[in-house]
């Protein structure tokens, strides 16, 4: 009998192992701070410590903005002013430009 319940805790070990996300499944992380307070170095070790991406929106803004699109001229506008670019005018711009 103790055998038996021995070698049942032993599958249902296994099976629930199986099951488990990986860290990256697990992991939605957000860095905010000043600038120059670290975020962007951490990220990296992050993204290469668990294999996961790595999204930098002010890059993304500014490749953009680069690109003198109407829509990135609106994306200028908007951040010249001070204000948030929209969810909507950066998946807009992802659907356009996302290669």
């Amino acid at each position: 009998l103790v055998a038996q319940l021995t070698d049942k805790i032993k599958e249902l070990k296994v099976k629930v192992a199986s099951k488990l996300p990986t860290p990256a499944q697990q992991l939605r992380t957000i860095l905010i701070g000043s600038p120059g307070a670290g975020k962007g170095t951490q990220a990296l070790h992050i993204r290469n410590e668990f294999c996961i991406c790595h999204l930098v929106m002010g890059n993304m803004l500014r490749e953009q903005v680069a690109k003198k699109t109407s829509l990135s001229i609106e994306m200028k506008k908007i951040m010249n002013a001070g204000g948030l670019v929209s969810d909507s005018i950066m998946i807009q711009d992802q659907l356009e430009n996302n290669q």
